[in-house]
């Protein structure tokens, strides 16, 4: 051990210097006054002290108060040729180890190191088990730390995801309101938009608490005061849940009882378009600092979404609008087969609703069958038009139609759903139609549909080839090809809607 010795008997501090040097000790040191001790401390680390409690300059129990205020864990051993009980006792409670009494034996010298030992010892365990502890306690919270960083990440990245890949607005509001109402504080979320220059607002959609779906509506507002609300705050606004009744601008079945409610504008471009709201827990203080700042990200992330499906959508219908034309300009051509392509949409639209679909899918027939026949631009006119009969080789090239519209539609970022409608419209139930040679359930529901509007259609409209069936005839007609050329429940969906204008 290091040990440094404070005594200002000469004869005592030489006795104890040597023995202590005798004993092995690694270093030792002997200091005549309190100053000369303070200047050691500064200069040095030692392992244990032995203090004379009285010292020319100094009392020894103030200089065991500084010892101890400089190392706590050093262990103290007072000397005094006249103890009383008081400075004992004193000594003890300012964290002295042991206490010799003048004169002693170089034997209780060594009985006190024993000790000292036994203590150090016993501290540096404890020690070391208190730090083991306190850094358990230091990983415990850097690993809830990084959980939380997870998880956070986790939801950026899957509010990102989720975003990106709503492909349509009917889908990406909902999504917006889903990804909201996920986080753990969010009780129900809405978003709501501020049609310009009128005292209403939209509700776009919901989730929560007594939603079962919910289509757009329309809801007044007395002034612009919601407006201007956030117009003057660059940021969300929070009501806390005493003013949420008295003062909400939301339609009263968005409240949730006992809760709070923050809103978020949600800018295009500098303009003000709508807004995300949200009931959500902790009545009178706003939302935790993680659900802020994902709710941030979620508005920012969904603001940039609805700008680019807005400018989608636009150059998406500029584009429909100049196929249809194309398609319009087809059939100007022909005069026996103008407009076909409404009728089919209007066919396939009928059956599509008696079949019960979805109305994502009727909305694909509406769009996509306008279309059906857009690969025919690739087809010479004078095979399109001829009076005669097909040659061979006419046919196969008129076959090739739908491979040539499903190639100019390609990079218009259609459904699988809805570029199978130009494709496979002329495949049929036994496998014997083109250009794939499909059969039954693996030809796609809306082509099965169309390829009924389609013949329908084809059939009742004269040719410059043949005259037109009447609409008795084509249904026979029908009838007789199901589950032939047509698909059985097709059909049967087809003769219901012609029986119910009937």
């Amino acid at each position: 051990m290091r040990i440094v010795i404070i005594e200002d008997d000469p004869h005592l501090g030489k006795l104890l210097d040597e023995y202590l040097h005798h004993l092995g000790h690694e270093k030792v040191r002997l200091c005549v006054s309190g100053r000369e001790a303070r200047l050691a401390m500064e200069q040095e680390t030692f392992d244990c002290a032995f203090i004379d409690l009285k010292l020319p300059d100094i009392n020894g129990l103030e200089l065991l108060e500084e010892f101890k205020r400089r190392d706590p864990r050093l262990p103290v051993v007072m000397m005094s040729g006249f103890p009383t009980m008081h400075a004992t006792i004193e000594a003890m409670q300012k964290g002295a180890s042991d206490f010799l009494t003048k004169p002693f034996t170089m034997q209780n010298v060594v009985l006190a190191l024993e000790r000292i030992t036994k203590e150090r010892t016993l501290l540096m365990e404890n020690l070391g088990l208190l730090m083991e502890c306190e850094a358990r306690k230091e990983l415990q919270l850097v690993n809830l730390e990084l959980e939380e960083k997870i998880r956070e990440q986790f939801k950026l990245f899957e509010i990102s995801t989720e975003i990106d890949e709503a492909r349509s607005s009917e889908d990406l509001y909902p999504c917006i309101v889903r990804l909201a109402s996920g986080l753990g504080s969010i009780v129900k979320a809405g978003f709501f938009v501020l049609p310009r220059g009128q005292r209403s607002i939209v509700r776009m959609a919901e989730h929560g608490p007594g939603v079962n779906g919910s289509s757009p509506s329309i809801f007044a507002i007395p002034d612009d005061s919601l407006r201007k609300v956030f117009l003057d705050d660059a940021g969300h606004f929070f009501l806390p849940r005493h003013k949420v009744e008295a003062h909400s601008p939301l339609p009263g079945d968005f409240a949730v009882e006992g809760s709070a409610l923050s809103c978020w504008p949600v800018r295009i471009r500098g303009e003000l378009f709508g807004f995300l709201a949200a009931c959500h827990n902790g009545g009178n203080s706003s939302l935790p600092p993680t659900d802020m700042k994902l709710l941030d990200f979620l508005v920012k992330k969904s603001a940039l979404a609805i700008e680019n499906m807005a400018l989608y959508e636009s150059l998406i219908a500029n584009f429909y609008g100049i196929l249809r034309s194309l398609v319009n300009a087809l059939e100007a051509k022909d005069p026996y087969t103008g407009k076909h392509s409404e009728r089919v949409t209007r066919y396939a639209i009928s059956i599509g609703r008696k079949m019960g679909l979805s109305g994502t899918q009727v909305e694909s027939l509406n769009t996509i069958c306008h279309l059906h026949d857009i690969g025919k631009i690739g087809i010479r006119d004078n095979i399109l038009n001829k009076t005669g009969a097909l040659t061979v080789e006419e046919y196969e090239l008129i076959k090739q139609h739908p491979v040539i519209g499903e190639t100019i539609v390609a990079e218009l970022g259609l459904s699988a759903e809805e570029r199978a409608i130009i494709r496979y419209h002329h495949e049929r139930w036994n496998g014997e139609g083109y250009p794939d040679g499909l059969s039954r359930d693996e030809i796609p529901l809306l082509a099965r549909i169309v390829a009924v509007a389609d013949a329908f259609d084809a059939m009742t409209t004269k040719r410059a080839y043949r005259e037109g069936m009447s609409r008795s005839e084509a249904v026979l007609e029908l009838q007789r090809h199901s589950g032939t050329q047509f698909d059985p429940a097709v059909i049967d969906a087809f003769l219901e809607t012609i029986r119910t204008k009937a």
